[in-house]
């Protein structure tokens, strides 16, 4: 059991069939987990807008190729030719922090687009103004 696991005191139930289950498994043996630790923290990402892997993948390759396109027109423009060192060197630098930049654009977007957090107290009809 990992440290971050032993302050966890909720449960949440989920049923499954066996080829979900099966899935889950597989990805939770990628990251040496339990499924149960797995799917937790999967659900807190998704519940605190976390991009995934995906999303995390797809924005690194925009970022380069936004990065690569404008760098050779700037390139083109202001030395009038391009060789193919130079259009190296500019497809290295891009590829080179594509996954960091990708990361900083991904923070900026969640945190403009993150629904206010709402702290609940009381109880239900407390919270709707009256009794149901």
């Amino acid at each position: 059991m990992s440290p971050k696991a032993t302050n966890r005191i909720k449960r949440i139930g989920v049923r499954v069939n066996e080829a979900a289950f099966e899935f889950l498994r597989e990805r939770a043996n990628v990251e040496s987990k339990t499924v149960s630790e797995w799917c937790s923290d999967r659900l807190t990402e998704l519940a605190r807008g976390s991009p995934s892997p995906f999303q995390q993948a797809l924005m690194a390759e925009i970022r380069a190729t936004q990065v690569i396109t404008v760098n050779l027109l700037f390139t083109s423009a202001t030395n009038g030719k391009l060789t193919r060192e130079s259009i190296q060197q500019v497809i290295d630098a891009a590829h080179a922090t594509k996954y960091k930049e990708a990361s900083e654009l991904l923070k900026q977007a969640l945190a403009r687009t993150q629904p206010r957090r709402v702290e609940i107290t009381g109880t239900a009809n407390t919270q709707q103004g009256g009794k149901r």
